[in-house]
């Protein structure tokens, strides 16, 4: 399979080139970036296989030639509320799969709109398939699997753990996508789904989530696209929602930045540098965090006829920083797709068209010493939830 990587010279798009190179069942891999010299130099690291492309993603017939060679698009430009719908666009208008890392909710509603052309072109376009959501979705599949009802199905993470120490002079607070996306994911309302149906919400409300083996601890809500995929496919849920968990300090401090965003009083880009410098929102005088695993899902209904509750983990987290977490799981996904293990057509969650062992079978070669444990972390209990 020819694949080509959307924005593959940039911190994510770089790990993804790298991963899916090795791939034997990847053929060539075309790194397309605005920064031609950066992509260059890329190609040149990775060998015979990867060769590059300069390319403005907002030129849509570039873009739409630009994939006209490949077999596969691979989306890793950010926000995708800005850039999703629209590489998904021109992947379809080329019949072209399509594969991303998506992690806003709304365009995820504004791809899922394009399912029914998928289909009647033949493309399977896989979005947000990253740590969360991606490996959250398909762990959320396997949890579901465990009970026979299932009633509340959640997806969480933990938050926070990208933010860098603060320097000591702000002026050297350098600009940071991911946590603008966070403030600007926590200032607006959510989608969540609760009561069988999709409902606006506030981010950061609080619950407490009790894990088999190790006991409750707090997690706030973040709007994310795992409660608007996972309803698709396991319809008679009640409850979706994306928690994440952290330090109580942390929480305190993106709630006064989120209000005062909402306010007008701060730019996103300005909150973020706030958070970043606020001595109250790391360590441990910002309270303790659960000792929950990065990245799990959790599910509550019934077993044999009892109450019951199910976690599922993986043991085999990409070892390394945020980039490897979120674009290992997109190479393994694309190579999946080229060996033919992807059938289904249309726009998609992870959880609709991946099988989840056979995915989490292929995560360890990349899980360093861990690998020689089981794949997953499954525990049950069967007894009356709270």
């Amino acid at each position: 399979m020819r694949i080509i990587i959307i924005g593959g010279a940039g911190d994510m798009g770089s790990v993804a080139c790298a991963a899916t190179v090795t791939d034997p069942a990847i053929t060539s891999v075309v790194i397309a970036d605005r920064d031609q010299t950066r992509a260059e130099a890329l190609a040149d690291r990775l060998g015979a296989k990867a060769s590059a492309m300069a390319l403005d993603i907002t030129d849509r017939g570039a873009l739409v030639s630009a994939i006209g060679d490949a077999d596969a698009v691979l989306n890793t430009v950010g926000p995708f509320y800005l850039y999703g719908r629209p590489v998904l666009e021109a992947a379809l208008e080329a019949g072209k799969h399509y594969v991303d890392i998506a992690d806003d909710w709304e365009p995820t509603i504004d791809m899922l709109e394009l399912d029914d052309d998928a289909r009647a072109r033949g493309v399977t376009a896989i979005i947000g398939i990253g740590a969360s959501p991606g490996l959250s979705n398909l762990l959320a599949a396997v949890a579901h699997d465990q009970l026979d009802t299932v009633d509340k199905l959640y997806t969480a993470w933990r938050g926070g753990s990208g933010i860098p120490r603060p320097p000591e002079n702000p002026a050297d607070v350098r600009p940071a996508a991911a946590i603008d996306h966070w403030i600007h994911n926590l200032a607006e309302p959510i989608r969540i789904w609760r009561d069988g149906e999709f409902q606006s919400a506030d981010a950061l409300e609080e619950l407490v989530l009790d894990y088999p083996g190790i006991g409750p601890g707090t997690v706030w809500t973040c709007g994310h696209p795992e409660p608007i995929t996972l309803p698709r496919y396991f319809p008679k849920i009640t409850e979706s929602l994306n928690v994440m968990f952290s330090r109580p300090g942390l929480i305190d401090a993106a709630r006064q930045v989120r209000d005062r965003v909402r306010a007008g009083e701060l730019t996103v880009p300005e909150a973020s540098k706030e958070l970043v410098m606020n001595p109250s929102r790391r360590g441990p005088a910002a309270g303790p965090v659960p000792d929950f695993p990065g990245v799990f899902a959790y599910a509550e209904g019934t077993k044999g006829g009892e109450p019951a509750r199910v976690t599922v983990a993986t043991n085999y987290m990409p070892e390394g920083e945020m980039g490897e977490a979120t674009c290992i799981p997109m190479a393994i996904a694309v190579g999946m797709l080229a060996r033919g293990e992807i059938t289904t057509t249309g726009v998609l969650g992870p959880e609709g068209c991946i099988d989840p062992i056979a995915f989490f079978d292929r995560l360890a070669p990349y899980a360093g010493e861990r690998s020689a444990l089981a794949p997953l972390d499954i525990r049950l209990e069967v007894a009356p939830c709270p």
